[in-house]
């Protein structure tokens, strides 16, 4: 058979396009034997990022300690009331710890400054326990290409010995005999150059990626609320709101130094969720020939020269 053998790109649509790649007319019939490809480019599976859902929790918890300072924020070691609530409170309007205006601490005003500790942490929390498969991006090329033509078989005497036609083409194109699978010989005059393994188009392709896991503890994860303090006993008048975090501390200067501070809540509790951490989404696996789809070609030299 003839068989066309080179770049991809470059190869015959079909044996008929080779036939007049040759410059033979019509009366000279190609048929397609074989159509099979060389030097596999297949890269490592592409997997898409692990992501996984925010972690959920609750925040029940208060700051463990607010006081009422005769200083601003920025006074280090300043006298300091208690403000907090009563025992169990749960961060409702009260009037506990109520400082009237005026009041005096060693010459100066009391209320100066409201400090709060930090929220404590989320009462509970957890990442969703998810498995998922990750998402696969998979590519395989061949770069050369082998097409093989055999001509109409002979008539006459010939045809007994199931001979066939050949003839000669221009270079890239080789007169070959073919075998299916793997050959490390070539028969006779066919001898001359090492076999040409071409392969069928589809490769043995494990690739692959690892599920996405989704579990473990958050990360970033806290609580948040505000501390509101009033002027009356009935958390209504001369309102101040202030972040609180369980990231840290807080601290805020009263305005003016003195006034009443007659009650306090802490509303607005949240949860903020943390980052869980994803696992998986590794490439896994490779791809390859396969071994069982294999033709071996053994080929005359396209060109003789005397010697």
């Amino acid at each position: 058979m003839l068989l066309w053998y080179g770049p991809r790109e470059f190869a015959p649509a079909n044996c008929d396009e080779a036939r007049k790649l040759g410059g033979y007319g019509d009366d000279v019939e190609f048929f397609e034997k074989y159509r099979r490809f060389a030097y596999l480019d297949a890269p490592p599976a592409a997997c898409d990022p692990c992501t996984c859902p925010a972690s959920e929790g609750t925040c029940t918890k208060l700051p463990e300690t607010l006081e009422v300072r005769a200083g601003t924020c920025a006074e280090d070691g300043a006298p300091a009331l208690p403000f907090g609530g009563p025992v169990g409170w749960d961060g409702s309007c009260t009037s506990t710890n109520a400082l009237p205006a005026g009041a005096d601490c060693g010459g100066e005003p009391c209320a100066q400054s409201v400090y709060a500790s930090p929220l404590p942490g989320p009462t509970s929390e957890a990442c969703p326990s998810i498995t998922k498969p990750a998402t696969v991006t998979k590519t395989t090329d061949w770069l050369w290409m082998g097409l093989a033509c055999e001509a109409k078989e002979c008539e006459g005497t010939c045809k007994k010995a199931t001979h066939r036609c050949m003839y000669d083409l221009p270079y890239p194109f080789l007169q070959c005999v073919a075998l299916r699978g793997i050959h490390d010989k070539c028969p006779g005059n066919y001898d001359r150059y090492d076999p040409i393994y071409l392969y069928g188009e589809v490769p043995v392709d494990t690739r692959g990626c690892t599920a996405c896991e989704c579990g473990g503890s958050p990360v970033g994860s806290a609580c948040l609320g505000n501390l509101r303090f009033y002027s009356d006993a009935a958390c209504e008048a001369g309102a101040d709101t202030v972040d609180v975090a369980s990231f840290g501390d807080q601290c805020t200067n009263v305005y003016p130094p003195g006034r009443a501070l007659g009650s306090k809540a802490i509303t607005d509790l949240a949860y903020l969720p943390g980052i869980c951490l994803a696992t998986g989404g590794e490439p896994t696996g490779a791809v390859s020939e396969d071994p069982t789809d294999v033709v071996t070609f053994c080929c005359l030299p396209p060109f003789e020269f005397a010697e």
